[in-house]
């Protein structure tokens, strides 16, 4: 076996020029695939964990009836007695914290205009326990003493448009709970930006008690629940489902990757260009490899027929032509995954940025992960493919008759 593979392998650089154009092209796919992979990979990462930073959470839990029907009235589906729930979620482990929310919307007027805004009551102190943040680009975002004073925070264009700056007074109408037309008057203690235009001009966000008091209710619409790492909202999800069981309100949980319909979708749309990708890398492979593979049957041609006089078995042809497609396969993959690695390197260290996304205010920087998935996956399909490519010239050089292959020039 040994001596096999020493043959397979010095056949592999018995023409070194196109030895090494093979191995270019099949590393240079290699690399192409880390580097995409790679920063995909960071661009996933990156949009999960500020998707649940931003204050979506690992999980969300709701009244049952919130994804069964519609309101009639404000917080008609909202959690009553909703620090039982908490409690008892609290309890579990890897749980961070739990942050109450309500959902609402109105008018908010200046005195002398108005518009339209969504609005989000929310316990500060909650809010940062579970370490999540807010852009602010002036002023200061909410704390525990704004409830007393009614602070609130305002979306960049919301306040562009409502023509406002921290320190300057709004007032709010909503709808309570009963139908009835309420209003209330709040000091901007903040502005803050999400990176989304559409959300900057109607995002308005006030302290809990102040939404409870605008709305005339206790309940609240959900309970965010922040945890130690994103990796175990499985684990928990589990743990927390029969804890919540025996309340005498029906209750929901779901998930952040139920919720995060936008990173969905961004992964799926991703995942299918990287799919497309791989199968131009697939092509790229198999044309150059079998290329190269039928030229050295050609070139091999009295070799394989002295071969074959000797008494070689034919399948041992194939092998050796196979062996020498994956040793040309694993030195390419070899050189793909140690140019990504240093490439990739490169490039988060230049700390380059690149524009911003659509319907975004703010640039990405352009990081590549080093995924060790990504380069075993990436190696497997070269290899893969370069064996499966030279099946069948293998096959045909095999079947050569030994009587021509001796007489070929």
């Amino acid at each position: 076996m040994r001596k096999f593979l020493l043959l397979a392998f010095r056949n592999v650089f018995r023409n070194r020029r196109r030895t090494a154009m093979t191995l270019l092209v099949v590393a240079g796919g290699v690399t192409g695939l880390l580097l995409v992979g790679g920063f995909f990979s960071f661009m996933f990462f990156g949009l999960r964990e500020t998707t649940i930073q931003n204050g979506l959470g690992h999980m969300q839990i709701y009244n049952a009836d919130y994804f069964k029907r519609d309101e009639v009235r404000a917080l008609d589906n909202g959690l009553d007695n909703f620090k039982g729930v908490v409690e008892r979620v609290l309890a579990a482990p890897h749980v961070k914290g739990v942050a109450p929310r309500i959902e609402f919307y109105g008018m908010v007027s200046n005195g002398l205009k108005s518009s339209v805004f969504m609005g989000t009551a929310l316990d500060p102190v909650a809010e940062k326990s579970l370490g999540f943040w807010s852009r602010i680009t002036s002023g200061r975002d909410l704390e525990a003493g704004d409830a007393e004073k009614n602070g609130a925070v305002v979306g960049a264009g919301l306040a562009r448009i409502m023509n406002v700056k921290p320190g300057d007074s709004l007032t709010l109408l909503a709808v309570t709970a009963d139908g009835a037309l309420n209003g209330v008057d709040v000091d901007v203690v903040g502005i803050v930006t999400t990176g989304i235009k559409e959300m900057d001009d109607r995002l308005l966000r006030v302290p809990r008690q102040t939404g409870a008091h605008l709305l005339q209710s206790e309940r609240i619409t959900k309970l965010v629940v922040g945890l130690d790492r994103t990796e175990n909202t499985d684990r928990v999800y589990a743990d927390v489902l029969p804890r919540l069981g025996g309340l005498t309100q029906q209750i929901t949980i779901k998930k952040w990757e139920e919720l995060a319909t936008y990173y969905r979708q961004v992964k799926m749309l991703f995942s299918g260009i990287f799919m497309f990708l791989g199968v131009i890398v697939f092509f790229l492979v198999v044309t150059s490899s079998a290329n190269t593979i039928m030229m050295a049957m050609f070139e091999r041609t009295r070799e394989i027929g002295t071969m074959l006089a000797m008494g070689t078995p034919q399948s041992w042809l194939v092998a050796l032509f196979v062996l020498e497609a994956v040793i040309t396969g694993v030195l390419g993959a070899i050189g793909g995954v140690v140019a990504g690695n240093a490439i990739g390197a490169l490039l988060n260290q230049a700390h380059v940025v690149l524009p911003p996304p659509p319907g975004n205010t703010t640039g990405m920087p352009l990081r590549v992960l080093h995924e060790p998935g990504l380069m075993v996956g990436a190696s497997l399909l070269v290899m893969l493919t370069l064996a499966l490519a030279s099946v069948m010239p293998a096959v045909r050089a095999s079947r050569l008759k030994i009587v021509e292959a001796l007489s070929h020039v």
